[in-house]
């Protein structure tokens, strides 16, 4: 396969950002205290219900949560199935406790860790939402994307949408996490107030819809059909990125051009790759804005045309 110049330069380019290159201790920090804080917002999120009408604090609320609970999955659960969750200076043994760390995390939240993100998210960046990708099975378009937000708006939805199902039903996970999530629900309750169950309900309501709306994002409209793995990403901006796409999950371009970059260098690495890019590429790899965002999701966002093909294989300068 031919490739352009400069995005072996931007592969390349990663390494600079690589976990490796991270001091351990202000890595492992650095992740400590975003988890203490997305922890301590679900607790105040749930506090906040004893403050207004269940009418403004179950939708607003139910979006918080899951946004939360979206960005857990981001932290902890994606970072260490890349191991880069937490860094000790042996690999082998960083590598063990990121899995057991994902493990745990992945039975409180319903999910089979080391079958959907230990093993198939490798697969899902080598062979990118190819029929052999399991991890985006919830990739979705246009109206069957629409129809699938209208579902979240069904109790319990989430359960139907999970991911981890495609490995069989698991009673012990289903049971950790209802027990789990149901515990919590009868403390905010009894503490707080009813309509904090709805909230903690709809809020993994909320995770689904925005777990296919990245995966919209970050592969569809067509991508799948381009022969070459690190042209099948975008990288998307829109104006509710920081709270519904948290830690930077949406530089999705550069985190599979180099997953060994960890979440808060990916801006960083994000700057080098534009310079690299050539700029009439731009369009294509990257969504700026409410309108080419609504395109993406509708899968109306444009391939390069014919004429950009020198840019993407290289021309004279693309060795094989």
């Amino acid at each position: 396969m031919q490739r352009a110049a400069w995005l072996k330069q931007a592969l390349a380019a990663g390494n600079e950002f690589h976990y490796l290159k991270q001091t351990p201790w202000k890595h492992n920090l650095r992740n400590a205290v975003a988890l203490t804080v997305v922890l301590t917002a679900y607790v105040g999120v749930l506090a906040l219900g004893a403050y207004f009408p269940t009418w403004l604090y179950v939708p607003v609320g139910a979006l918080l949560l899951g946004s939360l609970l979206f960005g857990l999955f981001v932290l902890v659960i994606h970072e260490c199935s890349h191991s880069m969750f937490v860094l000790l200076k042996d690999r082998e043994r960083s590598k063990s406790l990121n899995h057991a760390i994902g493990r745990f995390a992945g039975d409180l939240l319903f999910t089979d860790y080391m079958q959907h993100w230990a093993r198939e998210h490798t697969v899902h960046h080598l062979q990118p939402t190819e029929d052999v990708d399991r991890q985006d099975l919830l990739r979705f378009s246009g109206k069957a994307l629409f129809i699938k937000y209208l579902q979240c708006l069904i109790p319990g939805a989430a359960l139907k949408n999970n991911p981890s199902r495609q490995y069989g039903f698991s009673i012990r996970r289903t049971l950790i996490g209802l027990v789990f999530h149901g515990t919590i629900a009868a403390v905010a309750i009894s503490l707080v107030h009813w309509h904090t169950g709805l909230v903690i309900l709809f809020g993994w309501n909320v995770t689904s819809a925005l777990t296919m709306t990245k995966v919209a994002q970050e592969h569809g409209s067509g991508l799948a059909t381009e022969q070459d793995p690190y042209l099948r990403s975008r990288t998307y901006f829109y104006p509710s990125q920081k709270l519904t796409s948290p830690f930077n999950i949406h530089y999705h371009f550069e985190h599979h051009a180099n997953f060994n970059v960890p979440w808060y260098r990916l801006p960083a690495y994000h700057a080098k790759v534009l310079e690299l890019m050539p700029e009439p590429l731009y369009p294509y790899y990257l969504t700026r804005g409410s309108k080419e965002f609504v395109q993406q999701l509708s899968g109306q966002r444009d391939l390069p045309p014919a004429e950009l093909e020198p840019l993407l294989r290289g021309g004279e300068d693309a060795t094989a």
